[in-house]
């Protein structure tokens, strides 16, 4: 097996166009590691920065009346996680930044995309888009080009022929294509994550990182073997290189590309201004203003009051009127909030299930998933800090709300000092555990290896049955 192994890297070797290719890649995957790492670098200062700026605006804001200060709001910021470096996933595209303030529930903001074009239509150059795409399309074009150039001058048929099982030769070719991508897989996670944690307070090589490392190892093996099988039924070599290329194609390209729009037909992605006209009526019709002419829920409200302190008015309550309707405001009207956001939600879950529905056609849709997922970048994850800042939220007005209602009386005004604006919490974002991300990513990551053993079991089957073609 090692006198295998040398042989084919010294063929790889005497190849110029091969060289060439493995110089190229190499040199996308280091460009596209110091890009990702001066971005991360760069949104980390700045999360940072803007933060404490954002904080310390709260904290100085001056003497104010409670309800005013829940409008003067905060701004939050997500943290990149370390492994985002290796993939971004979709922090650029969904928005990590959160407006909070009284009586709404604003969307993410700061969103890479929107200043800049070129990402929407070409994507990001990451190590993740580098391995997704470049590093099959070298391996399958390598693969490709094993079995029937050795047919074609004539070594297969005299390594055969001394006596060498077709089946460890084959093996061979593969296992030295799986070294060549383990090499380069390696040097790149290795060189990401010890950048990472140069920056990041949070390690970079934990039990996420090295099931993504395993991951990107398993979905480069996809193509080694699929481009091993089409080299050994190939008659030539230019077939063998037209069909391994269309094999990329189709799984790299067209599958994901078919099925991701397909997706977007069947449950269209919702307006934003569409959306939130549409919660805006809800509340009109089912919430309760805090701020217009009393309604039904509010005398409701009133009674329930006024039945608990024993008075006849709400000018006779020991406590500020209006921070009980502005609590009840939220209490009654965050469901309706919740009610629409977990139906987008739900619109983004059909999509995702339609996604996978690429797995039995290609393996590419669901290594992305489960690398996101493993990053901590992915979909549910955003979903996950926008759910933690609406507890924030809650809690945060709750406050306020309270504060107004047991500090002053019907009609007053409770002014808070600066010292009171300092007790607040701060917001602290809980990035998801590793078990939860495995949760998320075990689904995908278990495709790509069926797929890794569908084809390892077919080259070993095929090889048995090798055939020298003469010239």
């Amino acid at each position: 097996m090692k006198t295998i192994l040398q042989y084919e890297w010294l063929q790889i070797k005497r190849n110029r166009v091969s060289m060439l290719l493995l110089a190229i890649t190499a040199l996308l995957l280091m460009v596209s590691l110091v890009t990702s790492w001066n971005y991360y670098q760069w949104y980390s200062k700045l999360q940072q920065e803007v933060a404490g700026n954002a904080r310390h605006h709260w904290e100085t804001q001056g003497e104010k009346n409670s309800h005013s200060a829940a409008h003067f709001g905060i701004y939050l910021f997500k943290p990149l996680p370390a492994l985002a470096i290796w993939d971004s996933g979709i922090e650029k595209h969904y928005g990590v930044s959160l407006y909070i303030e009284a009586h709404t529930r604003n969307q993410l903001q700061l969103k890479a995309i929107e200043d800049n074009p070129l990402l929407a239509r070409w994507g990001e150059l990451t190590p993740a888009s580098m391995l997704l795409i470049v590093l099959p399309l070298l391996l399958v074009w390598l693969a490709g080009n094993t079995v029937v150039n050795d047919r074609a001058n004539g070594t297969l048929k005299m390594l055969l022929m001394q006596g060498l099982p077709a089946r460890k030769l084959v093996w061979g070719k593969a296992m030295a294509l799986w070294c060549i991508s383990g090499m380069i897989i390696g040097i790149i996670w290795l060189v990401g994550g010890v950048l990472a944690s140069v920056l990041s307070e949070e390690s970079f090589f934990n039990a996420s990182s090295f099931l993504l490392l395993f991951l990107y190892l398993l979905y480069t093996g996809v193509f080694i073997h699929a481009g091993i099988i089409v080299s050994m039924k190939a008659k030539g070599a230019r077939g063998a290189m037209v069909s391994a290329l269309s094999i990329w194609l189709v799984m790299v390209w067209l599958v994901p590309r078919f099925f991701v729009q397909w997706s977007e037909a069947m449950y269209p992605p919702v307006n934003a201004e569409a959306f939130l006209a549409k919660i805006r009526e809800d509340v009109a019709q089912n919430g309760l203003n805090s701020h217009g002419a009393a309604g039904t829920k509010e005398k409701e409200l009133e009674k329930q009051w006024l039945q608990k302190y024993g008075a006849d008015s709400v000018q006779q309550l020991p406590l500020n009127w209006l921070g009980v309707v502005l609590q009840a405001d939220e209490e009654i009207n965050n469901p309706i909030y919740d009610k629409h956001y977990d139906s987008l939600y739900h619109i983004f879950r059909q999509q995702i299930a339609m996604h996978r529905w690429s797995s039995w056609f290609s393996p590419t849709l669901p290594a992305k998933y489960a690398s996101m997922a493993f990053a901590g970048t992915d979909l549910f994850n955003s979903i996950d800090f926008y759910q933690q800042t609406e507890l924030y939220r809650k809690d945060f007005i709750k406050r306020l709300n309270e504060r107004l209602r047991d500090n002053s009386r019907y009609g007053g005004r409770d002014t808070a000092s600066t010292g009171y604006w300092k007790t607040a919490p701060v917001f602290r974002y809980t990035p998801p555990s590793d078990m939860y991300k495995w949760s998320q990513a075990k689904a995908p990551f278990v495709t790509v290896m069926i797929w890794v053993l569908i084809l390892a079991a077919a080259t070993h089957v095929l090889a048995g049955r090798i055939k020298v073609i003469e010239n």
